[in-house]
């Protein structure tokens, strides 16, 4: 006989689908790839600039729209961690069911935001304005490719912290760490 199937807790424990720890996995390791990217074009630049050599002014662009990259690729890592300095702060106080509710009304918040973002990140990208970047020469268009996708992310992030408001998030981030420490000493 099987069990009957329980209703849907909205404000249940309940685990964050392995699709969104991977796609955040995947944002963080772009993230890492682009620190190490940036550490090697820039390290060329400085030793260009003491070796008798002409300077390449492509590397101090690429390493510039690289940092803007990282940055808005890990929108979407953090906010499915919910690490919002000032949701922790309000994470410190109250129930688990009052920490699961912030972390609902934050995400829908979110949620809209990067939408809307998202949203103008398309329309950057089908207005084909023909500019190009002045040294590399790459489309402007290709550059607003990046935050389109961090924001969808971000959207879908925030969209599953509405639904499973998640048990990871209830914890601050300062007792999260006290915690880690203790668990490897």
């Amino acid at each position: 006989m099987e069990h009957a199937v329980e209703p849907f807790d909205f404000m249940g424990k309940r685990p964050r689908p392995t699709p969104l720890k991977v796609l955040q996995k995947v944002e963080e390791y772009l993230g890492a790839t682009l620190v190490l990217f940036i550490l090697v074009l820039l390290s060329i630049q400085v030793v260009q600039r003491y070796l008798p050599v002409a300077t390449s002014p492509w590397i101090g662009e690429l390493s510039r729209y690289s940092l803007l990259a990282l940055t808005f690729l890990m929108i979407g890592s953090l906010v499915g961690q919910g690490r919002h300095i000032s949701i922790d702060v309000i994470l410190k106080v109250g129930t688990d069911k009052t920490r699961r509710l912030v972390i609902i009304i934050s995400s829908i918040i979110v949620a809209m935001c990067t939408a809307a973002y998202a949203q103008e990140s398309f329309s950057l990208v089908t207005a084909d304005t023909e500019q190009t970047l002045a040294i590399t020469g790459i489309p402007l268009w290709v550059l607003y490719v990046i935050p389109l996708l961090a924001f969808i992310s971000a959207t879908i992030q925030a969209l599953f912290n509405i639904v499973y408001a998640p048990e990871e998030n209830l914890e601050p981030v300062e007792d999260a760490s006290d915690a880690e420490l203790k668990d490897h000493s």
